[in-house]
Parts: structure tokens; C-alpha cells; sequence
């Protein structure tokens, strides 16, 4: 949650940090509270329903949905930010770099996607329907392509990778 309160507080608008948990503890609750973020307990539902009733809990004109499991490059969310209302895209995802995309590496992500950060304008999110309720995997590669159907303008951007980590990563 440091990661995600330090992204925060280099962009200008406004946010609602809501985390999702297996179990609300009382470790979850005070970090919670020293990071100004609401808990939602996970429940059985899918991802796309469990994503969607975050999505509920706001009424911010943009969401950002963030893989728990990757650390984002620095300045990722300043700069989706500026993406979206300087250069008008309707949503920016940070995708996985095809070189780096490692059959071992998908067990470990929670959603089994390439997409590691997702932020959409509400507008579009809604127009769309959000995520699919009946998926628990590919929610924002499936919402991505459902966007790009409806003439979104989507971005999607690889993370920043130096030539000796790729290099390591194709060995």
C-alpha cells in the first residue's frame, strides 16, 4: 500500500484507494487507515463481479485496477494520468513485454493476465458494462478489447525494461 499511496500523491486528482482482501485482520484495517484506503472483503464471486463491486464503491470519473502481485514502474499512474487527459486516451494499460512473459512467471500472477495496471475513464467502463461477471480470468484483456470494439481509444504500454534485464529474462 506504500507503493500505491506514494503513486497517488504524484498526480493531482482526487482518489479512492479500495483493496481487496481474503479477510478483513487487523493488520489489513491499520493500513488501511494510515493509507486512507477502504477493505473489501473478498467474497466467492469471480474477479470480474469482485472487480465491478470495487468499481461500486466509487464514484471517481477514472479507475485504476492494479495486479497486487507486480511492482509498477515509478511515476506509472502520473503518467496514465497525463495519458488520459493530456493526450485524451480513454483507458491505458500496462501490459507485459512479450520477452518477458514467462510460462513459470503466469502461475504466479493472481489474474493469469498480461495486464498488470488498467486504468479507464468511468464513461467508457460503464458504456461497456465493466467486466464480464462470468470470467475469473482475462477480465482486462476481455474489457480492453470489448473498449477498443466500441471505438475506445486504448493505449497499452509495456513497461520500461533495461537491455540487461531482457537480456537475463530470454536466457
Amino acid at each position: 500500500m506504500e507503493a500505491v499511496t506514494h503513486a497517488v500523491n504524484t498526480i493531482n486528482s482526487p482518489v479512492d484507494i479500495i483493496v481487496l482482501v481474503d479477510k478483513v485482520r487487523t493488520r489489513h484495517a491499520i493500513l488501511a487507515d494510515r493509507h486512507n484506503a477502504q477493505l473489501v472483503e473478498r467474497c466467492a464471486d469471480t474477479r470480474g463481479q469482485r472487480y465491478n463491486a470495487c468499481a461500486n464503491r466509487t464514484q471517481a470519473s477514472t479507475l485504476v485496477f492494479i495486479d497486487p502481485l507486480v511492482e509498477l514502474p515509478a511515476g506509472w499512474l502520473a503518467w496514465a494520468e497525463r495519458a488520459m487527459f493530456e493526450r485524451a486516451w480513454d483507458a491505458v494499460a500496462l501490459t507485459m513485454i512479450s520477452t518477458t512473459k514467462l510460462p513459470w512467471l503466469t502461475r504466479f500472477l493472481s489474474s493469469g493476465s498480461d495486464t498488470l495496471a488498467l486504468s479507464v475513464k468511468r464513461q467508457w467502463f460503464e458504456r461497456v458494462g465493466g467486466f464480464d461477471v462470468e470470467r475469473e480470468q482475462g477480465i482486462e484483456s476481455d474489457l480492453l478489447l470489448r473498449l477498443a470494439a466500441c471505438n475506445a481509444r486504448v493505449m497499452h504500454r509495456a513497461p520500461e525494461v533495461s537491455q540487461a534485464t531482457s537480456s537475463e529474462l530470454r536466457q
